[in-house]
């Protein structure tokens, strides 16, 4: 697996469902965009998803975009929401999985709330106390696909005719290996090169990309 350069470019774009790269993951997104429509209507809420499917387990390799789905699904604190989110499962210690036991029978309890939970590993591999491993098992499960390197092509190519300028296809190649995954941090790294770009007076080019490396890990 390539190792991806952590790059000093600012804080991306808030998670969105919309900002997620979608790869193979088209069937998981459509399912949580229905969630996430009637968040905000009680009422229809019930009825927008089948009752066994309020509880969906995300599981898959760090980097694929987990947390930027669940973070996709939070409101801001404070704010009422029917969906609970729980990242980073397989990592819980004894009173977090007591905790996320309570949380999960609360939410079956509540017809018109949801949970949506993340961890590394499928179900049966969770290192945690069988009441809860069970419980996660029988959600609805989804392994996120990492994406491929067309999607994240497709993505860097986006965000630059976003900004108005064409990227061109060597360095969208040298650039696919080197940044995160999802959508909103593709776009961020696309920006800070733009601004880097216009500071020197200098079209995008391969020599540009390496001296915009240098100045971001410096």
């Amino acid at each position: 697996m390539t190792q991806q350069l952590i790059l000093d470019f600012g804080a991306p774009p808030a998670p969105t469902l919309d900002n997620f790269v979608v790869g193979g993951n088209a069937a998981l997104l459509a399912m949580l965009k229905r969630l996430d429509s009637s968040n905000d209507s009680p009422h229809d809420f019930s009825n927008a998803i089948d009752l066994e499917y309020r509880f969906i387990y995300l599981w898959g390799d760090s980097g694929v975009g987990k947390s930027h789905l669940l973070r996709a699904l939070a409101r801001p604190q404070g704010t009422h929401s029917l969906i609970r989110t729980l990242d980073d499962v397989d990592r819980l210690d004894s009173a977090g999985q007591q905790a996320a036991f309570t949380q999960w029978i609360e939410t079956q309890s509540a017809p018109k709330r949801a949970l949506v939970i993340a961890g590394r590993w499928p179900p049966r591999d969770l290192k945690l106390r069988e009441d809860l491993r069970t419980r996660i098992g029988s959600a609805l499960v989804f392994k996120v696909q990492p994406p491929a390197d067309a999607d994240k092509l497709a993505a860097l190519q986006a965000a630059s005719w976003h900004r108005g300028f064409r990227l061109p296809d060597e360095i969208a190649q040298k650039l696919l290996d080197l940044l995160p995954r999802d959508l909103g941090s593709l776009g961020a790294a696309i920006a800070a090169l733009d601004r880097f770009s216009l500071e020197r007076k200098r079209a995008i080019t391969l020599p540009l990309l390496r001296e915009w490396l240098q100045h971001e890990v410096r």
